[in-house]
């Protein structure tokens, strides 16, 4: 696309769920086409290339509310500004300029083919050689990396444990973490998801499985290697096997809930040992401190993030490019069987 002044229609299509549903297979989902939205002044109207489809997001789309419909779709994505509002804070955002964007309001969705953005804290220049496409996961899952491993250092702890470590996050991890000092234990159901990461570097596996004996292998790690900490995205009994495993004064920061409510966390652990079940969330780590710390905190990631887009994100999954038209099937054939090492793309130049 170049860097010329685009053409913008005055509608565009996006993708809603119209009804939600008992499970993400039930709810409805179509397209609707609607008005352009128009930036104010201090924001950008961003014409979309490429939107991430995320695990996190899938929970959202069949329990929301029918008054809640129709429910946009999609939280970041990436493409060209083609208009601004005007203003100071889009100096940085002018029109041709590639970004990643978040921080969507007013209903709006990502797999959407315009959105309309604050140019400050919701759209992110992206390198120059950097394609497009290849920033649709610019945010979610590269700044809850750095995120995760700046919560680790800040409780001095020499390495954490990480659950669900196979992921596209978790890969990334993998890769980030030599440059910051931190080791990481990983902890995944299968083999190869286990020579998955020790390929790209991972030095610290545990395999759960049908490894009768996995938790006290991970007991073992921990001690070896002096973690304090575990971040997890599993939940269920998960979380109690790690509040068991981690020493006096550990924590457990759960930032995901693929096996449901934890259930079996042991109170003496939390009372006698002076153990902790947090919670960790992108958005309040980055608004921590309040906007003084924020905008620092978000500069330093930004660049480490940018860094990172440009040698792949860190991880090795590989995208698939699907349409709108495609989104609700292709999910729904991933639902219970592994897609490590793939992410769907939603993209709109194909």
């Amino acid at each position: 696309m170049s860097e010329e002044t685009t053409t913008i229609p005055t509608s565009m299509k996006r993708l809603v769920v119209t009804a939600p549903g008992e499970d993400l297979k039930s709810c409805k989902i179509e397209i609707q086409e609607v008005p352009v939205p128009t930036p104010t002044t201090n924001q950008v109207l961003i014409q979309v290339v490429a939107a991430a489809v995320n695990p996190s997001d899938y929970g959202s789309w069949y329990r929301c509310k029918p008054e809640q419909c129709p429910f946009a779709m999609g939280k970041e994505g990436s493409g060209v500004v083609v208009a601004t509002g005007g203003g100071l804070a889009t100096y940085t955002c002018k029109v041709g300029t590639k970004v990643g964007f978040v921080g969507l309001k007013n209903k709006q969705g990502s797999y959407s083919e315009y959105v309309v953005v604050d140019a400050i804290g919701g759209a992110f220049p992206l390198p120059a050689d950097l394609p497009i496409q290849d920033a649709a996961s610019f945010f979610v899952n590269p700044y809850t990396a750095i995120g995760i491993l700046a919560t680790a250092k800040s409780e001095v702890s020499k390495a954490f444990i990480h659950t669900a470590a196979a992921s596209q996050l978790g890969q990334m991890l993998v890769k980030l973490a030599p440059t910051e000092g931190v080791d990481i234990i990983n902890v995944v159901r299968r083999e190869e998801q286990a020579d998955l990461l020790k390929n790209l570097g991972a030095q610290h596996v545990v395999v759960t499985g049908d490894n009768k004996d996995w938790k006290e292998t991970l007991k073992s790690k921990v001690d070896e290697l002096g973690a304090r900490v575990a971040f997890d995205a599993v939940a269920g009994d998960m979380t109690g096997d790690l509040v068991d495993v981690l020493p006096k004064k550990g924590t457990v920061f759960v930032y995901g809930g693929l096996a449901g409510r934890a259930t079996n966390i042991d109170p003496m652990g939390l009372i006698y040992h002076e153990k902790q079940v947090k919670g960790f969330y992108l958005t309040s780590w980055i608004q921590k401190g309040g906007s003084i710390s924020m905008l620092p905190r978000m500069m330093a990631a930004s660049r480490k993030v940018n860094s990172g887009l440009k040698q792949g994100g860190w991880s090795s999954s590989q995208f698939k490019d699907i349409t709108l038209e495609k989104v609700h099937e292709e999910i729904v054939s991933h639902l219970g069987s592994s897609i490590t090492g793939q992410k769907l793309r939603v993209r709109f130049d194909l």
